[in-house]
């Protein structure tokens, strides 16, 4: 049976070993229980692995170096957890990214800083799924560090597992979440409503024109047989909804269709209707 030999224990379910002059983040149920440096771990005992070459330095020797490993060895926990639950293996920047970020949530509230994230509801409509595993990952958090990080971590903690998904930046998550946070400012000016953002009619909002901005961008047309009715009838929705459009194409650089502009009216009329 290959073994991997232990160079740390980051907690009770996470060490970090050697194996064929490669350094690996091992996950598994207990197998950071009572081992110690130098002791073995059997290939079978291991649920997940990051794979980091131990031949050069990298982001995440910095992170090891100046982060408290039980902080780590959770994310390690909570990136495992979302492989599993969404079948696909993350890039090596959601390892340095979330242990750097939650690190710095412990300080903010050690310091009393309060964490807002203005954009919660937004990022609940845009990354349903990994919203669920963000809540999974703050109770985990909460749970092992018998702490109360808010809410609104949530949110960040979200984007940093769409980010790995998408394998992209977490700021490039985050600025397509402020855009469409902007666009349905103006909505909400144009509408003159103040919105209640956990609202059925808003999310579905939020969610559409995401899915306008996806086909768009890849090219995806679709047909509005109630367009003619949508102009007749929803007239003044639908001249707002032109204004809505013109924001979305200044903001993603694109051209949106006129079928498109009749849906985004019928989303108009619901939130108008809350």
């Amino acid at each position: 049976m290959e073994e991997y030999t232990i160079k740390k224990v980051l907690n009770n379910n996470v060490v970090i070993a050697t194996n064929h002059d490669k350094d690996f983040v091992l996950v598994g149920k207990a197998i950071g229980f009572n081992s110690k440096k130098g002791g073995k771990i059997s290939k079978d005992k291991v649920e997940s692995t990051f794979v980091k070459q131990s031949l050069k330095k990298t982001n995440f020797d910095e992170v090891i170096k100046n982060i408290d490993g039980k902080v780590i060895g959770v994310c390690e926990e909570i990136i495992s957890m979302c492989e599993k639950e969404l079948n696909l293996k993350f890039t090596e920047a959601i390892h340095v990214s979330l242990p750097d970020h939650i690190n710095f949530a412990f300080h903010r509230i050690e310091k009393g800083v309060k964490i807002e994230n203005p954009f919660l509801y937004e990022i609940s409509a845009l990354y349903p799924k990994e919203y669920r595993l963000a809540q999974r990952a703050l109770d985990m958090i909460n749970g092992r560090f018998k702490t109360n990080l808010p809410e609104d971590e949530i949110g960040f903690i979200c984007m940093h597992i769409n980010a790995a998904i998408k394998q992209r930046g977490v700021s490039d998550t985050l600025a397509y979440t402020k855009k469409i946070g902007s666009i349905m400012e103006l909505i909400s000016k144009l509408l003159r409503k103040k919105f209640d953002k956990g609202s059925l009619a808003y999310v579905r909002t939020v969610t559409h024109i995401s899915f306008v901005l996806d086909r768009v961008i890849n090219k995806k047309t679709i047909k509005n047989d109630l367009l003619d009715n949508i102009k007749k009838e929803l007239y003044n929705e639908y001249d707002l909804a032109i204004k809505v459009v013109m924001k979305i194409e200044d903001l993603f650089s694109v051209k949106v269709p006129e079928d498109e502009i009749g849906y985004i009216a019928l989303h108009l009329k619901r939130l108008e209707e809350l």
